[in-house]
């Protein structure tokens, strides 16, 4: 039998049509999906969630995709920007880079996945109920934060091998352009902010900006979901925020809320 390891090389004549159509949708909605689709054709994973960090110690997920379970991806994001994130072997990493603030001219890194430092918690939330068995992250610096690409793949496809690693590692300075380039708002231009009324600012205040953010625009009519469209976010983070702020406020719904500030 062949050794996993010594896989061939990264086909990059092969990977150039859905490289191409990375590039041409930067900026545009269909961005993420021509992203999995390089993804999946360059390393086969069955996984991908993108994560911004930032000095607030808050999580942002800005995609999460499972190929074998679309449903549970956003549970998963939800379950990790909610707090699981501490948890994480490489958050300790993640926290060095937002204090160095390496910004777009430091390099991305790829780190296996750490089995032995993760919390049992944190494994059983995470890995054991979607069936995953290994994972990849790409740490990418960026001004004022970093991203956080992490790729999976379950007991089907089998571990990362070396030569996926390697793959991986001759990618980063691609993906890494190409997510600091589509995601830029998040360390950069933020989206139109909301500004509260004085009746609004007083309930709100003891809220995060992002909690705020996201209870203004349901004052000012939105759903959950087109809030979160409007802030460019993950509906698993708004989810979050709003579960957050709910529970600051004491209220436990979009009535109660818009009673509270009115």
């Amino acid at each position: 039998m062949s050794d996993p390891s010594a896989d061939a090389a990264l086909d990059w004549p092969g990977l150039m049509p859905a490289l191409a159509a990375c590039v041409a949708s930067l900026g545009e909605q269909r961005f993420d999906e021509q992203l999995l689709d390089l993804l999946r054709r360059a390393v086969g994973i069955e996984q991908c969630m993108i994560f911004a960090f930032d000095d607030s110690d808050e999580v942002d997920c800005l995609l999460a995709a499972n190929e074998r379970a679309p449903r549970i991806a956003d549970h998963l994001a939800e379950l990790y920007t909610g707090g699981l994130f501490r948890q994480d072997p490489n958050y300790q990493r993640l926290r060095q880079l937002l204090k160095d603030n390496g910004g777009e001219s430091a390099a991305a890194e790829v780190t296996p996945m750490q089995a032995e430092a993760m919390p049992e918690a944190y494994r059983s939330h995470l890995f054991a109920f979607p069936d995953l068995i290994d994972k990849v992250s790409l740490t990418v610096p960026a001004p004022s934060g970093a991203f956080y690409l992490n790729l999976y793949r379950g007991s089907g496809a089998g571990p990362f091998t070396n030569a996926d690693l390697a793959n991986l590692n001759a990618m980063a300075p691609l993906l890494a352009s190409l997510i600091r380039r589509h995601y830029r708002y998040h360390h950069g231009a933020r989206p139109t902010l909301q500004r509260p009324s004085r009746e609004e600012a007083a309930v709100l205040a003891t809220l995060s900006e992002r909690e705020r953010q996201l209870c203004l625009y349901l004052l000012r009519g939105h759903t959950l979901k087109t809030a979160a469209a409007e802030l460019d976010i993950a509906l698993s983070t708004a989810e979050t925020y709003r579960k957050r702020a709910y529970a600051k406020l004491g209220v436990p719904s979009k009535a109660r809320l818009v009673a509270l500030c009115r």
